[in-house]
């Protein structure tokens, strides 16, 4: 789906612009988005057993450490080294692997959910619903085993809402390859996965490179870096005065005054500064006016 604007008059996606082509109306600046809604099974979505795996790790981690510090500190090195000789390591190998099962048990149970991706202005929105609930369904997400009104499948229960601003993204990463993008806030932290389609990755990415290209501090891919903008004018090139001499100068100044004069203005001041210049006996009879005669 391509990007679009939600019209408040109309009550329906229309074209991104700045005014709704069917009604006329201003569309407001957030009204520019790109929505897409996902079917995910839980189970099979990696992102599902990420969330899990990086509480339940790092707790059973603490866990195992405790136990080891704790047990070094009653008997010493010897204790431990028996600790670990024992069926310890074992009984922890399968108390693992019971809890895997078992988290494998409750995501396959708890059925298809649907993901409502929107990405605007703002930052990226997700809104996650379960079609058909059942009772088992929600008790498996910690909800309330009440049902909405509503009949057959019609039904639908809004279960978690995740949104993520601009301004406090830390880190983007791509899987192209599974059409997804990890935003992370901080640059350790997943805060939303957004799963995307074949036709809304590049709205996806056009509003990343947009909104975060310019950002130094934000963690990105070399594609996503918005391109470096040409320099609006050049810079002015300053040269040092060249020293004329006053004579020099003189002529220079001379000779514009005389191409902007009439002809016969030039003519009339050549004639005047001949006259000055030389005696009078020695003026040339075209500057006197006067033909020569032989005596």
């Amino acid at each position: 789906m391509a990007r679009t604007a939600y019209c408040k008059h109309c009550g329906k996606e229309v074209e991104a612009g700045e005014v709704c082509p069917e009604c006329g109306t201003r569309l407001g600046k957030n009204a520019a988005h790109a929505a897409w809604c996902i079917e995910r099974t839980p189970v099979k979505d990696w992102m599902y057993w990420n969330s899990v795996m990086r509480i339940l790790l790092p707790g059973a981690l603490a866990i195992l450490i405790l136990v080891l510090l704790l047990e070094g500190i009653s008997g010493g090195a010897e204790a431990l080294e028996k600790m670990l000789s024992s069926a310890f390591p074992a009984v922890l190998g399968v108390l693992m692997l019971t809890t895997v099962a078992v988290v494998f048990a409750v995501l396959l149970l708890r059925g298809k959910e649907l993901s409502d991706f929107v990405i605007d202005n703002r930052g990226v929105h997700e809104t996650r619903y379960l079609p058909n609930p059942t009772p088992l369904k929600l008790m498996l997400r910690m909800k309330a085993p009440g049902l909405p009104e509503g009949d057959g499948d019609a039904r639908v229960v809004k279960l978690s809402e995740y949104h993520i601003a601009w301004k406090d993204v830390g880190r983007v990463q791509l899987w192209p390859e599974k059409c997804t993008v990890l935003f992370y806030a901080p640059v350790w932290w997943l805060r939303i996965p957004v799963i995307c389609t074949p036709f809304t990755w590049e709205d996806t990415m056009e509003y990343i490179r947009e909104k975060l290209g310019k950002k130094k501090k934000v963690r990105l891919p070399q594609s996503l870096r918005a391109a470096a903008e040409p320099a609006a004018s050049l810079r002015r090139t300053r040269t040092a005065p060249v020293y004329t001499e006053p004579e020099a100068l003189q002529t220079r100044m001379d000779e514009a005054v005389l191409s902007e004069m009439p002809e016969a203005a030039q003519t009339r001041m050549d004639e005047t500064e001949l006259s000055e210049t030389l005696p009078v006996g020695e003026l040339p009879a075209e500057a006197l006016g006067t033909e020569t005669r032989n005596p």
